[in-house]
């Protein structure tokens, strides 16, 4: 072991590149800035076309039937809780260790966080734990992918599956993390995840979810995505189709939406 002085009490520095040297994140390059450029000069920037667009390559990027592009990380978790049916006198199981809107947006559902220890080697939420939490008022568990690395999936459905439970990724920390050879986010009933800036897959400010399963899916965008009405096919919503559930409008900004295509189309370069 080194009897040096560490550089933090004055010794010499390992590491004598500034913060600027390292690089910047995200990458943005001509392509980008012309996409963004593009929504600005069709005066298109309400409109959903590039958005939905970029939910088909996003769904299909991830091994998903459908995804919702959402103006940000906390409305794409919202909708996804939504769409699996979290409400009111819900408890749901998430992890120690997440950004604050994993548990808050169950607060405004009426629901109760109830939260489960990590695995030490991951810093993922450990099974164990949380199985031991699941109470008869139990819906779902929010399983959290942390620094890139990828969740027991396969111990969390099977969890699931002798419980009756649903299962939300939130895979906000980790964009094309593979858990035997499956994208995180595509396993669960949903997957939800921010792509703004400071994560790996960023575009300024958005949320996206996904899911194989139609109901969910509808579900979501009756909640708070109004102009996706168009794609419901369940008559009892379709009855609903011009009032938003939730009463939000979370739908994802074109200019976002461009860049967010750009991004998704060099993300596996990176």
């Amino acid at each position: 072991m080194s009897n040096e002085k560490l550089a933090i009490h004055g010794g010499t520095p390992v590491v004598t590149l500034t913060a600027p040297e390292f690089g910047t994140w995200p990458v943005i390059t001509a392509e980008d800035e012309q996409a963004v450029l593009g929504v600005l000069h069709s005066r298109r920037m309400s409109g959903t076309d590039i958005t939905f667009e970029f939910e088909k390559e996003y769904a299909a990027w991830e091994g998903s039937r459908f995804a919702v592009a959402c103006n940000n990380g906390t409305s794409a978790i919202h909708c996804a809780m939504y769409g699996i049916g979290i409400g009111r006198g819900d408890e749901v199981i998430t992890p120690t260790w997440t950004f604050w809107a994993t548990h808050t947006q169950l607060l405004n559902l009426g629901a109760t966080p109830v939260f489960c220890d990590l695995d030490p080697r991951t810093l993922c939420p450990d099974p164990a734990d949380a199985e031991r939490r699941i109470t008869p008022r139990t819906k779902a568990i929010i399983v959290v992918h942390m620094g890139g690395y990828a969740a027991n999936m396969d111990a969390f459905m099977d969890i699931a599956r002798r419980h009756g439970l649903k299962v939300l990724e939130d895979y906000s920390h980790s964009h094309g993390s593979t858990w035997k050879g499956r994208k995180v986010g595509s396993i669960g009933h949903v997957g939800a995840a921010s792509i703004m800036s400071e994560k790996p897959m960023a575009t300024g400010e958005g949320g996206v979810l996904n899911t194989d399963d139609r109901e969910v899916y509808e579900r979501a965008i009756m909640f708070g995505h109004g102009d996706h009405v168009k794609f419901v096919e369940n008559p009892e919503f379709k009855k609903y189709a011009q009032v938003p559930w939730g009463g939000y409008k979370y739908r994802m900004h074109q200019m976002t939406s461009a860049m967010a295509r750009v991004q998704l189309r060099h993300y596996d370069e990176n």
